[in-house]
């Protein structure tokens, strides 16, 4: 991809976030929920993802060349990052909109007619990012020079440990607030603590690696599964837990960062984006 085709895109992309973002007011503000302040929550959550996917377009207009890619590809991360951050808070709200006067009723329509723009303004930040970073690997190479070498290796693993250090203390914290807590929420609670151990498992997986290309792929969407899944109670333990509620949200919502943070640290440094069918074809 060119200089100005990644503009073109990049001004397609600024316009289609800003469009996405009223979108979502418009639809928070015209719908009629149970529990109005969860609403909007996740409008504002929502927009926040969509002006991310805004701000990524603007910056790609100011790309020329490879080397102002090169120098800008750290804005597409952070705002990449940013977006996928955001984007938990902003399901588990939404997954927690209630139909207006039948209480504990989800309101699937208002949640969908929020989760479409912001799922697509996710996808226009990601791919993006995707199309910045292709332009400064076939360019530049590699972003971490000779990532097969031994010392490589070991950076990945020092990652692993302090995912498994700092994993486990948020589980711990997890697991303490559990116990001064209603049983009631055991089972919402249980789901939190499940997403507060994904770090755990990346870095004891990472620790183990060999080879930081397979460590890249087995990062991108594995570990998401779970918090994507089963993430909402955090919110739902946060509407009806008072202020320990909140904080066991804080906990997990702490995890999804680390998370997402430790994945795109790892994907730097594969050279490409390769599919797992062409491993052997990926040079260091």
């Amino acid at each position: 991809m060119t200089g100005e085709q990644i503009r073109r895109r990049g001004l397609v992309q600024a316009v289609a976030g800003v469009v996405l973002a009223a979108l979502v007011v418009v639809v928070s503000s015209m719908a009629d929920a149970g529990n109005p302040q969860v609403l909007v929550a996740a409008a504002v959550s929502g927009g926040l993802v969509c002006l991310c996917a805004a701000a990524s377009g603007l910056v790609a207009v100011r790309i020329t060349d490879p080397s102002s890619a090169a120098r800008l590809r750290h804005v597409f991360v952070v705002l990449e990052g940013a977006a996928a951050v955001i984007f938990f808070p902003f399901y588990w709200l939404a997954s927690s909109v209630e139909s207006a006067g039948r209480p504990g009723d989800f309101a699937v329509g208002v949640a969908l007619a929020l989760l479409v723009p912001v799922a697509v303004a996710l996808v226009l930040v990601l791919l993006g990012s995707v199309a910045v970073h292709k332009i400064v690997v076939s360019e530049f190479g590699p972003l971490v020079p000779a990532s097969d070498a031994p010392e490589s290796v070991q950076r990945i693993r020092v990652l692993g440990t302090v995912l498994v250090v700092a994993g486990t203390a948020l589980s711990v914290a997890v697991v303490a607030l559990a116990f001064i807590m209603p049983t009631r929420l055991l089972l919402l609670e249980a789901y939190g603590l499940l997403v507060a151990l994904m770090p755990v498992v990346l870095g004891l997986a990472l620790m183990r690696e060999k080879n930081v290309h397979t460590a890249r792929r087995r990062t991108i969407v594995g570990y998401i599964v779970v918090p994507a899944a089963v993430g909402w109670a955090a919110a739902k333990v946060a509407s009806i837990g008072g202020a320990a509620g909140m904080l066991f949200s804080a906990l997990v919502f702490a995890a999804i960062v680390l998370l997402v943070i430790a994945i795109l640290v790892v994907r730097d440094f594969s050279a490409v984006w390769p599919r797992p069918s062409r491993r052997r074809q990926v040079s260091p």
